[in-house]
């Protein structure tokens, strides 16, 4: 699995990063002058400028052998959206993009933190601990942070949940958004199942599912069927002009495109 390389301090980039987002449109011209006009989903192009300053040798190592893999603008690889939600359908749970437990129930509508109503309760009506999970084709030895907000009126807890790691938390009557940032270290692994799980008869509720890759959690970003992993992602160049600032310090600009998702 060729993937865009994770800081040592497991950072996603280095900031500032420039993300942009190009739609195209076609217009057909007709023999009357008229005009039809649509838009044209497979011409859309994501972009992002990372502006690499102070990398590590070690580190621009890694972003030059990939660069060498991939023959520069030639080849894809998978790119995590350093700016973005890795995960699909973030608020709708009971998507396709989920699995979740053959006794857990979900009611949508309720009231959320941010004063909609688009939170979720889970209720888990079996006999064991049961949740929902996710599961994305992502680096298994990335760091990442899992993050949620859980309310619960009685006072259940909510354990998250990164590949074989996982942590619990307690939901009180407020919401509170919590997070859990790990590594499992499975190195070799392509796959990573991110999810929350409650115990047997609890019941919490859950707004803003996020998965980042990169130890703390960044601002809520909704997503819908499309998520911050881009799987044919490619450089925006065949030059990367990288500046030596000292033994162990490179700055380098990298532009990344992607146009298919």
């Amino acid at each position: 699995m060729l993937v865009f390389p994770q800081l040592t301090t497991g950072a996603a980039a280095l900031y500032p990063v420039i993300k942009q987002g190009l739609q195209r449109t076609v217009v057909n011209v007709l023999a009357d002058g008229s005009r039809v006009v649509y838009a044209d989903s497979d011409g859309a192009v994501a972009g992002w400028s990372l502006r690499a300053t102070g990398l590590t040798l070690a580190e621009w190592n890694a972003i030059e052998s990939l660069f060498q893999q991939t023959s520069g603008m030639s080849g894809t690889f998978t790119f995590l959206d350093p700016v973005g939600n890795l995960l699909l359908q973030s608020e709708n749970f009971s998507a396709g993009a989920w699995t979740a437990g053959a006794l857990v129930q979900f009611t949508g509508g309720i009231a959320d933190p941010f004063g909609t109503t688009r939170a979720t309760l889970l209720v888990n009506t079996g006999q064991a601990a049961a949740g929902l999970t996710q599961m994305l084709n992502v680096p298994g030895d990335f760091q990442y942070c899992l993050s949620v907000w859980v309310r619960s009126s009685s006072g259940s807890a909510v354990t998250l949940a990164v590949a074989n790691t996982s942590k619990s938390f307690a939901a009180g009557m407020q919401w509170r958004r919590v997070y859990f940032s790990s590594n499992p270290g499975q190195a070799g692994a392509t796959t990573v199942t991110f999810g929350a799980q409650v115990a047997a008869g609890a019941s919490v509720e859950v707004f803003g599912m996020q998965a980042e890759a990169q130890p703390g959690p960044s601002d809520y970003k909704m997503t819908g069927t499309a998520g911050g992993v881009y799987p044919k992602a490619r450089f925006g160049s065949d030059q990367i002009t990288v500046t030596a600032q000292g033994t162990d310090v490179y700055d380098a600009m990298i532009q990344i495109v992607s146009t298919e998702s």
